[in-house]
């Protein structure tokens, strides 16, 4: 077993500020550090092709545009892109991101967007309809989960943002209970 494969395989034995200490010193190291610097450009060129697929097809954007594009092209690079995409969800190359792919389904969602695409939840007076669907989402939900009456709660746009709201309640509730070093337990994936 070489230094490398010894380091790699119980680094996690140490402290994690000797494994800083320890990384530190070892990036000093001209081939260590390029090294890491080739696995970085590899990984970030794979990323960026993968992440980015349109890049070299359509025109992209940084700065508003002195003329506005014409909506029809817009819509065909749109429906472009759509139809790439669509085949990968619907052979169930995702994992949790698409929940209920039934057409019939999918028409209904579209049909609800339209009616409520210039909604506002933030101008309840304007909306109302928007907090009446909010509150029972809520409540549906706090009753499904065996809430009482007590319960509260809001609407999010996601996963990720419902992960975020819930570790900053997390967070405010420890420090009123006077929890000044909290502890997250996570898996190494995250």
């Amino acid at each position: 077993m070489n230094l490398e494969s010894l380091l790699l395989n119980n680094l996690h034995r140490f402290p994690p500020r000797v494994v800083a200490w320890i990384e530190k010193r070892l990036k000093a190291i001209p081939s260590i550090r390029q090294k890491i610097d080739k696995e970085y450009d590899d990984m970030m060129g794979g990323l960026e092709s993968s992440l980015k697929p349109y890049k070299d097809r359509f025109p992209a954007f940084t700065e508003l545009p002195a003329q506005g594009r014409d909506r029809a092209e817009i819509l065909r690079e749109m429906e472009a892109m759509q139809s790439q995409e669509e085949d990968r969800w619907r052979e169930g190359m995702v994992s949790g991101a698409v929940y209920h792919g039934d057409q019939a389904h999918i028409d209904f969602l579209n049909r609800v967007y339209a009616l409520h695409s210039q909604s506002n939840p933030l101008h309840a007076d304007v909306w109302p309809s928007a907090t009446k669907f909010e509150a029972e989402i809520v409540r549906m939900t706090a009753n499904m989960l065996g809430g009482g009456a007590d319960v509260v709660g809001t609407v999010s746009s996601g996963g990720t943002e419902s992960i975020l709201l819930a570790m900053k309640t997390y967070r405010d509730w420890g420090r009123a209970k006077g929890i000044r070093k909290p502890e997250m337990i996570l898996p190494v994936t995250a």
